[in-house]
Order: structure tokens, then sequence, then C-alpha cells
């Protein structure tokens, strides 16, 4: 009997210890890289964000996000990266929906825009591990078409976010609203279309330093 129970915490207690020591590690490979992206390490903070971006353009839509909002969202590039801030653009379309058995506009290309880029903000200051950036910025794009019918991707949309405002946000607010709360640059016609805009200066582009990869060719977080 004494033999039996003896056993039974030893079983136990490797069981704990195994799961300690799995726990252990994985705390020490958190700290590992939460260390390189204060260095400003490049390559830590390019893998970082390329994995998880990589994750968003496989998973699945939110329900409470519509199909254009999410194509957006996987949709996005990186543009640059520091341990301070991230850019990041992308595109938006009208979003058309059936209205009385008729296929209608039922969002503007800039409505989808404000959708794409407080989810995108939102996301990347909060789901990216072992990466809080201080700053996000989120450029977005649609096509325009001149007089001859050549197409233009131009920007209609610029939020420029900081976490300490981010922080204190009801995030369940229309886009728009939330926008309000950041920089924001939009123009938009009586119409309700988005008219193209300028987009301000990047903030932190001197932030971006260059690492030199396996290869010994220099790159930065702007590159794929």
């Amino acid at each position: 009997m004494n033999e039996g129970v003896t056993i039974a915490f030893l079983i136990i207690a490797l069981i704990f210890g195994g799961i300690g020591l799995v726990l252990f590690k994985e705390a020490r490979t958190h700290r590992f890289w939460r260390q390189l992206v204060a260095q400003n390490d490049m390559q830590a903070i390019q893998g970082i964000l390329d994995q998880e971006i990589e994750h968003w353009r496989t998973q699945r839509p939110p329900k409470d996000v519509s199909a254009a909002v999410w194509a957006g969202v996987q949709g996005l590039n990186l543009v640059s990266a520091s341990a301070k801030h991230v850019r990041v653009s992308t595109s938006a379309d009208p979003e058309f929906g059936l209205v009385d058995e008729r296929r209608e506009q039922v969002a503007s290309s800039l409505d989808t825009a404000y959708a794409t880029a407080l989810r995108l903000v939102e996301m990347i200051f909060y789901d990216i591990p072992n990466f809080r950036p201080d700053d996000v910025r989120v450029d977005v794009y649609t096509t325009f078409r001149d007089a001859e019918g050549s197409a233009q991707a131009l920007p209609i949309l610029c939020v420029e976010a900081d976490r300490g405002s981010a922080m204190s946000l009801d995030w369940n607010l229309p886009p728009a609203a939330l926008a309000r709360e950041f920089e924001t640059t939009a123009d938009r016609a009586p119409s309700g279309e988005p008219r193209p805009i300028v987009l301000p200066e990047d903030r932190f582009a001197d932030t971006v330093s260059e690492t030199v990869d396996a290869s010994g060719e220099q790159r930065s977080a702007t590159d794929g």
C-alpha cells in the first residue's frame, strides 16, 4: 500500500515537474524575444510581425467582421517598424449587399477603410505576442479611375494611433468615432464617397535602422 502511494506521488511530481519545465521554457522564450525587441533588433521584429501577419492571412474572419473588412486585414503590407512603432498599408473597396432584393452599395470604400484601419490598430496593439509598439499607423488606399478609365490606387485614410489613447477607448464604438480619438486624415465628399488625400509625413522614418541578413545584404524592417 505504502509503495503504491509512493509511486503515485512520484508520478504526480513528475507530471507537475514537466508542466513547470514547459512553462519555464515558454517564459524564457518570451523574455528572450522581448529583449530583442527592446534592443530594436530589426530581424527579430520583422520575424515576429511576419509570423503574425501570415497567421492573420490564414485565419477565418470573426463573426462581427465583414468580408470586405477582413479582406483589408489579410491584404495588409508592412511598410516600416521599430521597437516603438508599426506602419502598415492596405486597401478598401465599397461593400455591397441586398436591399429590398436588389444588390446595392451599403458602405463606401471610406466606410470600409475606417473599419479596416481600426481593426488593424486594435490587432497590432493587442494581438501580437512579445511586441508592444507605442504607435501604429495605417494607410488605406482605394481605386480611382480617370476620365479615360485608367485605374490608380490612391490613399483615402490615414490613422495614427498611440497606445495611451487606445487603452482608454471603448472598442465597441463605431470605427469612425474611434478614429476621432486618434490623428486621422480623410476627406469625404458630400456624396459620402472618399476623395484622395495627401499622406502625412512619417514621424518614425528616422527610427528604422538597417541590419544585415544571413546573405550579407543590408535590409530594413520595410524589406520583405
